[in-house]
């Protein structure tokens, strides 16, 4: 229980606080939410956003739709591959995107960006070699027309708490 709250939990709740605050409800997609980190204590700790789940296993999308009614959570649990839902309507929809321990930044890029509309953000909670896995990612940037606004060190100095999250910029054109 000592890392599931000392670091799964706090490391969410942290991540939930980095979140921006919009002037209407903003849309979230948690995408590989798998056992609700941090897609479900985002959607507790921050009520004003839509949040929506995303899973491509069937086990863990069932899992988090329990969790979802047992905690009366207002969230929406999709199963499926990304790039297959982005085919399927999602493409552009979400003003934010999280994603924690998925894949490496040059695999997570074709993944959730298409998934934010122009101005959109992802909030990526990498591990240590977040530098090298950007700059492995820069031709997917390029492709997606993005760019870094946040990483791990301009963000310390302003939430020391947070875990090490890069966060992507979509242009706004």
């Amino acid at each position: 229980m000592d890392e599931l709250e000392e670091r799964h939990i706090a490391e969410s709740a942290a991540l939930a606080g980095l979140l921006p605050i919009g002037t209407t409800r903003l849309r979230l997609i948690d995408i590989g939410s798998g056992g609700g980190f941090p897609g479900v204590v985002i959607a507790i700790l921050r009520p004003d956003l839509d949040v929506t789940l995303l899973d491509a296993r069937k086990k863990k999308a069932e899992f988090l739709q329990g969790v979802a009614e047992q905690l009366q959570l207002d969230v929406t649990v999709l199963r499926g591959r990304a790039e297959d839902l982005i085919r399927r309507g999602h493409e552009g929809t979400y003003d934010l995107a999280t994603a924690r321990a998925v894949a490496p930044m040059a695999r997570l890029l074709p993944w959730a960006l298409p998934f934010l509309r122009p101005g959109g953000m992802l909030y990526a909670v990498k591990g240590e070699r977040w530098q090298e896995e950007l700059d492995e990612a820069a031709p997917e940037l390029r492709r997606f027309d993005a760019r870094v606004v946040g990483t791990p060190e301009e963000l310390r100095s302003v939430a020391p708490d947070a875990p090490r999250t890069v966060i992507v910029r979509r242009s706004e054109a």
